[in-house]
């Protein structure tokens, strides 16, 4: 009886370790969660690509950093240079769980409902499962054990201040490339470098040509070519036909989407994994 009760209470408090909030999924596919940052509640969008947290100025105006000599030079996929201001902040309320002394950075950006973006960054010793079927993003600990579908993934810091995971998959069955997983994307997008159409032996002349003003810097046009390969895949997923993007000057060989990998899917910074829990 003893051993029933112990066990039922190490159950009991590995359960309630389990911190769920609820998300809104935009039309785009776009994953809306609420979080208090210094006190203040907003509404950001959880962005696995975003690399650091980014809060809009008229958001962080509240916050204790009023100003700061320290930045962090990164690219965007594009290779669009950005030279972020870093800050510190006090505390990110996530999911019921404070987090302390988080890095971000602001820029001056207005979008209707949204106040910046949240990062993998702070969830390196926590464990998140994303679950699109419910709208819900929940901080657990995932057992290995218990789920079988899981894939590598490889993890780039920024000097221990931003965080990006890529892994690999295959395009028509045949060429395996690594992509950055890019929840911020959207909702089945598909970035390809634009050197890998002649892999493919693609008929350029039948895909459609744009040309993409930077949010971040009007003068700067990213070329795309839009049109379909055959297939995108891994061993658990796959996309037939899908509508592709190929970039000029992607600085990945590719960057997707994560909702074609699963309706629920666990990402473990620390085990190196991503889990198909669906």
């Amino acid at each position: 009886m003893k051993k029933f009760f112990t066990c039922l209470l190490i159950a009991y408090a590995l359960g309630s370790s389990a911190q769920t909030v609820p998300f809104r999924l935009t039309t785009d596919g776009h994953i809306l969660v609420s979080a208090k940052i210094e006190g203040k509640d907003g509404t950001f969008i959880f962005d696995t690509g975003a690399g650091i947290n980014l809060f809009f100025e008229d958001f962080a105006s509240h916050m204790r950093q009023k100003s700061t000599y320290n930045f962090l030079t990164a690219f965007r996929a594009t290779g669009e240079r950005i030279d972020a201001p870093m800050f510190r902040t006090d505390a990110v309320v996530f999911a019921q769980t404070t987090f302390k002394n988080v890095p971000y950075s602001t820029f001056n950006m207005k979008v209707e409902g949204i106040n910046g973006l949240i990062s993998l960054q702070m969830f390196r010793e926590r464990d998140v499962i994303i679950d699109y079927e419910r709208k819900e993003l929940t901080l657990t600990a995932i057992d290995p054990a218990k789920s079988r579908k899981s894939v590598d993934i490889q993890v780039s810091t920024f000097a221990d201040d931003g965080l990006d995971i890529f892994t690999y998959v295959m395009l028509d069955n045949t060429h395996r490339i690594k992509v950055l997983l890019d929840s911020g994307a959207g909702q089945n997008s598909f970035w390809l470098h634009s050197k890998f159409m002649d892999l493919l032996g693609v008929d350029k002349n039948s895909f459609q040509v744009s040309e993409k003003k930077s949010e971040f810097n009007e003068k700067k046009l990213s070329r795309n070519y839009k049109g379909k390969i055959r297939a995108i895949s891994n061993q658990f997923s796959r996309v037939d036909a899908p509508t592709v993007n190929f970039v000029d000057g992607l600085i990945y060989e590719g960057k997707t989407s994560i909702n074609w990998l699963g309706s629920k899917i666990g990402i473990s910074l620390k085990n190196k994994k991503l889990y198909v829990l669906d």
